[in-house]
């Protein structure tokens, strides 16, 4: 079963989704986040009182047995505080980069699932045929500000791992036959500027996505900025490099591409590593084909 038939099931597939991650999510974050289906908070919360496998704790709701991640989850709520001040503050760099649309805090802190050891993952939507200048100056002021991850030096740290252009922002391009988790990085994705960008973004994995929530895409703008003064700046830097023509975009490609092949021969060939020239992912280890194995074995007991 890959769809669930009622409203208790899709309760259920939520919350054993989540668990695969540790995670109790609050009602507000069911209602939001529900796998198959649409319902208010209230109609979920009376279905919930039928389920005798569901424990509440907390604020938090998880399967019975599993208690421990409310409180867990109280310790992560701090964590993830700590992280979005660190967001907030760094976030505009981003904004000043040149050729940079959008960029979004995705996978755990995402939905403030994280620890003392977690990272900041991004997701970066670029300009076409400029998605090697974005990244070149990305890495550069975050290594300058000392907040780049990279090797050991992770805790607190942007990744930017994933890029791709305003022509691929459509992730069926990557998404497998049954991918959750790939539809799940699309719905709670947090952006920090680049709103037009991000609802285009929505719109084009509506089809795909928005089939394993059965309703539409909900906008997640709650860290969303305008940076007037980096948005000035990354204007005028464009025009700018725009005078070299495609040169500088070849330059910057060049440079980096020496590295991430370096990189890339440490690492077994997966689905996780993408380099072309309108999109970069590089994740060394893809858990996807995982995550979707160990879902629908869930499902199937439901």
């Amino acid at each position: 079963m890959k769809d669930p038939l009622s409203l208790k099931q899709a309760i259920l597939a939520t919350l054993h989704y989540f668990d695969m991650f540790d995670f109790a999510p609050t009602i507000k974050e069911i209602e939001q986040y529900l796998y198959g289906w649409s319902a208010p908070q209230e109609a979920i919360l009376e279905a919930m009182r039928a389920l005798p496998n569901v424990a509440h704790a907390h604020g938090f709701y998880c399967l019975i047995g599993r208690e421990s991640l409310a409180e867990d989850r109280k310790e992560r709520i701090k964590i993830a505080e700590k992280l979005w001040k660190r967001v907030e503050r760094f976030g505009p760099l981003f904004a000043l980069c040149p050729f940079v649309r959008m960029a979004s805090v995705c996978n755990t802190l995402a939905y403030n699932n994280v620890d003392e050891g977690s990272d900041i993952d991004l997701f970066v939507v670029t300009t076409p045929d400029c998605m090697n200048t974005a990244r070149f100056f990305m890495k550069l002021l975050t290594q300058i500000f000392g907040v780049r991850a990279h090797h050991d030096k992770v805790a607190g740290r942007f990744c930017q791992s994933f890029f791709v252009t305003e022509k691929t922002m459509n992730l069926a391009l990557l998404a497998h036959d049954f991918d959750p988790h790939l539809a799940y990085f699309v719905l709670t994705m947090k952006p920090l500027f680049g709103i037009k960008t991000y609802r285009k973004f929505l719109e084009e994995n509506e089809e795909w996505a928005g089939k394993y929530f059965k309703r539409s895409l909900t906008p997640q703008t709650e860290h969303m900025k305008k940076y007037h003064f980096a948005g000035a700046f990354q204007w005028m830097s464009e025009k700018i490099l725009n005078l070299f023509g495609a040169v500088s975009e070849a330059f910057f490609a060049k440079f980096l591409e020496k590295r991430d092949f370096a990189h890339e021969k440490k690492f077994p060939k997966s689905g996780g590593i993408v380099m072309r020239k309108d999109i970069f992912k590089f994740h060394e280890h893809d858990p996807r084909e995982e995550i979707a194995k160990e879902f629908l074995g869930r499902l199937e007991k439901l």
